[in-house]
């Protein structure tokens, strides 16, 4: 019995309990909203359990002081982590099953940064720094960082992730970003 079915029944059987302790009489004649109707399962109606997702990377995060605040498996995991603010640098590896293929979120994202001008031919590998720059950024090394990672995977970064947190810095350093 899955949890929220559990909590259902539990549910109306206190309603029911407290309704017979206070006296007032409880209409049954008519099937409650909460009542739980019962399902027949056949071969083809039968849900099915969603496979767990898939885990493509990896996440080292650290603090200024390189302790390690964290392991993740998704970008979504390290922007969510309480100590997301604490972030000053992320590993990001590739731990998935077989070649490294990209999604299609992540083809656009190559695409923007060679269309910016990286060096195409290492898709993987020019997808990672796109990744790794989508994660955090320190603010004290903001700049230097930044340059380091170039127009071009920042551009990335801002195609595949443009709601990230630090996406606002990044944009903000585009505008004055020298092409080198």
């Amino acid at each position: 019995m899955d949890m929220r079915r559990r909590s259902v029944l539990q549910l109306g059987v206190a309603t029911l309990a407290l309704a017979g302790c206070s006296g007032t009489k409880v209409d049954t004649s008519q099937p409650a909203a909460l009542d739980v109707v019962p399902v027949v399962a056949s071969d083809d109606k039968v849900p099915k359990e969603r496979p767990e997702p898939l885990i493509r990377y990896q996440f080292t995060c650290s603090a200024v002081d390189g302790s390690l605040i964290g392991k993740f498996s998704s970008l979504e995991e390290v922007w969510a982590s309480t100590r997301y603010m604490h972030v000053t640098d992320c590993q990001v590896a590739y731990v998935g099953s077989g070649p490294h293929v990209l999604t299609a979120e992540e083809t656009a994202a190559v695409n923007a940064a060679v269309a910016a001008g990286a060096a195409p031919g290492q898709a993987s590998e020019l997808c990672l720094r796109i990744i790794r720059a989508c994660t955090r950024t320190d603010h004290r090394t903001l700049a230097a960082s930044l340059a380091a990672y170039g127009i071009p995977v920042v551009k990335g970064a801002l195609t595949l992730a443009p709601l990230a947190p630090q996406a606002a810095l990044l944009t903000r350093w585009l505008k004055t970003a020298v092409p080198g």
